[in-house]
């Protein structure tokens, strides 16, 4: 049987296995925080796990915690939820043949935070004066519409310029 590549491409985030190794480092060395640690390196190994077994939708999901034979996972959509559902039984064998005492799967979708919109450029945009000439032109050519509202303002913040 051939493989099919998903319909979509799930978004990836390369500083998610960063921050995992920045966390551990962080537990390791304050003694409060110590207990925490054999949660959290087994919440990396599972993630590590559950991305072999499914290396193509698994990259953009998140493992949240195992907690009584109960995998918890999220997923940053509905679309890659139901694609992960689909596979759920392959992923639950492949835990189980590793030594992971997967009983059951439960899958969350949580919206992942999205990349900031990039700043606006610093220095504004100037017009030649022969594209301004074109615009008045063109704006005095055509009847009143969106269009017609958009170049006069246009040609205004052009002469504040």
């Amino acid at each position: 049987m051939a493989k099919h590549s998903p319909n979509f491409t799930p978004m990836r985030r390369s500083e998610q296995r960063t921050s995992s190794r920045e966390l551990l480092e962080y537990l390791r060395s304050d003694d409060k925080l110590g207990s925490l640690l054999p949660t959290v390196e087994q919440v990396v190994q599972l993630q590590a796990a559950c991305e072999q077994q499914l290396p193509s939708l698994f990259s953009s999901c998140q493992v949240m915690q195992l907690r009584e034979g109960t995998l918890h996972i999220s997923a940053p959509n509905a679309a890659l939820a139901t694609r992960l559902r689909q596979m759920l039984p392959k992923l639950q064998q492949g835990l189980r043949e590793n030594g992971w005492g997967v009983e059951q799967i439960r899958l969350k979708v949580q919206l992942m935070p999205t990349q900031p919109a990039p700043p606006p450029p610093s220095e504004p945009r100037v017009l030649s004066s022969s594209a301004i000439a074109s615009f008045a032109s063109l704006a005095s050519q055509i009847e009143e519409s969106p269009l017609r509202d958009a170049l006069q303002n246009l040609l205004k913040h052009q002469s504040k310029i």
